[in-house]
């Protein structure tokens, strides 16, 4: 989960450099993009606390995102893996101690006002 959501910050990084900064796509993937990096050190620190090390490596969502053409196809994209993301969250928490469930419930829950506020933005593209 780490490396998939590692691409997922650095691909929202690409896509946000074909949006005007000061429109309102692009401020909503950059809030996006922060929950993606914020989701990444919280998944370093349950890891952490656990005493496992942790790769360093962004997933394979990265090169398959950036090889998307087009700005509504790419956030189509994005929000297949964000709603692959909700489901390997909730497929984990039943296995989660009770700080770790709260951790990933949060970060579900981040995802999935990620899928709202994506799909407001991919509806007001018309490329």
């Amino acid at each position: 989960m780490l490396e998939a959501e590692r691409a997922g910050a650095k691909a929202l990084v690409v896509f946000m450099d074909e949006h005007d900064r000061r429109s309102e796509a692009w401020r909503t993937l950059r809030q996006v993009q922060a929950d993606e990096a914020h989701n990444c050190a919280l998944i370093g620190k349950l890891l952490d606390r656990e005493g496992v090390a942790h790769s360093h490596a962004t997933g394979e969502f990265y090169a398959k995102a950036v090889a998307v053409r087009g700005r509504r196809a790419r956030i189509e994209f994005l929000l297949r893996g964000l709603g692959w993301a909700v489901k390997r969250f909730e497929e984990a928490l039943p296995r989660l101690d009770p700080e770790a469930r709260a951790v990933f419930e949060r970060m579900r829950d981040s995802h999935l006002r990620s899928i709202a506020a994506c799909r407001a933005v991919a509806e007001s593209l018309s490329d």
